[in-house]
């Protein structure tokens, strides 16, 4: 019988509603279900966020952390201040609430947990994983929201000294690792390993496409090509108004599900671009988000061009579960769309901003059922076969 573990994992998001399970609610669970003693602590980074509370949820202490409202502005400044004053806080109610922690589990942006790997080895000489999926700096440089570089090299200095803190480090793909190494090469690469993204495996019912096209006001009949997730200018989102702007008269519709601070004006672009193929649906609970996913027939992923950390996009777990070929506008420097195209053989990707060639594509598939069902069992069968939570929990479990 093995021996009942107390875990804590240190993240920026969780759902405190299990119909809104995200990645770390999965892993929490899985934890869980394997009579672990589970915390989790959580910082409402985002003004919205809730407030601070401490309460069990689903069997599982949640600690959740937000400062007063005042430290949430944008901007360098406010960024700056919340990445010191987040673990100072986090430490006070950390000592309140958790007696005892085997293991710490975090996930990044690392800025965000400013020493609070070494706070768990001190305090409960806790063993520490890092699971890495991004690179706080150089995306936020990428995408020109630091341009200093002096503030560029420090942020980059914090997360070097996060690295450097950690037991252990999963990153999601080798093209992910290899940044890690070429960028930090104070890391020692024995300590890192290959932690692939994880869902909960469950059958997929099928739906009855018609009902749920009606409730959400859909085409009835017609080729939906589908987008779930957050609009931000990480995604580059115009490069799929572009490529409906290419259908435009015909039965193809593209469909947007969710929220973020480019939604207003991807909405407002379609409408004066004349783009009556185009659909926008606000937030969905992720189960009835299965549902409209189901009735569509391609899931659509998108990322800015002028992005250079190599990502494997979570979204694609949600259209790998419900069979559905995949077609990526994408980095150029990203690994992603090898692993798509002729690892999993579950679509097709495409470097962003070239939208000719993403239409060729997009053809293939509206063209072609048959392809499509056996791109859709593609993914289906890597999802169940390398994606499952059980599989992550395992790498981290058994490599401390």
């Amino acid at each position: 019988m093995k021996k009942s573990k107390d875990i804590v994992l240190l993240t920026t998001k969780y759902a405190d509603d299990k119909k809104d399970a995200w990645l770390t609610n999965e892993l929490a669970y899985s934890l869980l279900d394997e009579g672990n003693k589970i915390s989790v602590v959580v910082f409402s980074w985002l003004k919205n966020e809730p407030a601070s509370f401490a309460k069990m949820i689903d069997g599982i202490d949640v600690i959740r952390v937000k400062l007063p409202s005042f430290f949430y502005n944008t901007g360098v400044v406010g960024t700056a201040l919340k990445v010191f004053l987040f673990p100072f806080f986090a430490r006070h109610e950390v000592k309140r609430h958790v007696k005892k922690c085997d293991l710490l589990i975090a996930n990044t942006p690392c800025v965000t947990i400013l020493g609070m790997s070494r706070y768990f080895r001190k305090k409960y000489n806790s063993q520490t994983y890092l699971v890495l999926w991004d690179f706080f700096p150089y995306y936020l440089k990428d995408l020109g929201a630091i341009r200093n570089k002096f503030f560029f090299g420090f942020f980059r200095y914090l997360e070097q000294l996060m690295y450097k803190s950690f037991d252990r480090i999963g990153c999601m793909t080798d093209g992910n690792a290899k940044f890690l190494f070429d960028n930090f090469p104070e890391v020692d690469p024995k300590r890192v390993e290959i932690l692939p993204l994880w869902a909960k495996i469950k059958q997929v019912d099928p739906v009855d496409r018609s009902a749920i096209r009606a409730k959400y006001h859909l085409p009835s009949t017609g080729f939906i090509a589908v987008y779930g997730g957050a609009m931000s200018i990480v995604q580059e989102l115009d490069n799929i108004l572009d490529l409906a702007e290419l259908y435009s008269g015909s039965d193809i519709t593209f469909l947007f599900i969710g929220r973020g601070t480019e939604k207003e004006r991807l909405e407002t672009s379609a409408v004066n671009r004349g783009l009556r193929n185009i659909r926008f649906i606000d937030y969905v609970p992720r189960d009835e988000y299965q549902h409209v996913v189901q009735a569509c027939d391609v899931g659509l992923i998108s990322l800015s061009k002028k992005l250079t950390v190599p990502s494997f996009p979570s979204k694609s777990l949600d259209y790998f579960k419900v069979s559905l070929p995949v077609l990526a506008s994408l980095d150029p420097v990203t690994d992603f769309g090898d692993i798509l195209e002729n690892k999993i053989c579950a679509g097709f990707a495409v470097v962003a901003g070239d939208v000719a060639k993403l239409k060729d594509k997009l053809d293939l598939l509206i063209n072609d059922a048959e392809l499509c069902k056996a791109l859709g069992a593609n993914g289906r069968q890597y999802y169940e076969k390398y994606l499952s939570v059980e599989n992550a929990r395992s790498i981290i479990i058994s490599s401390l």
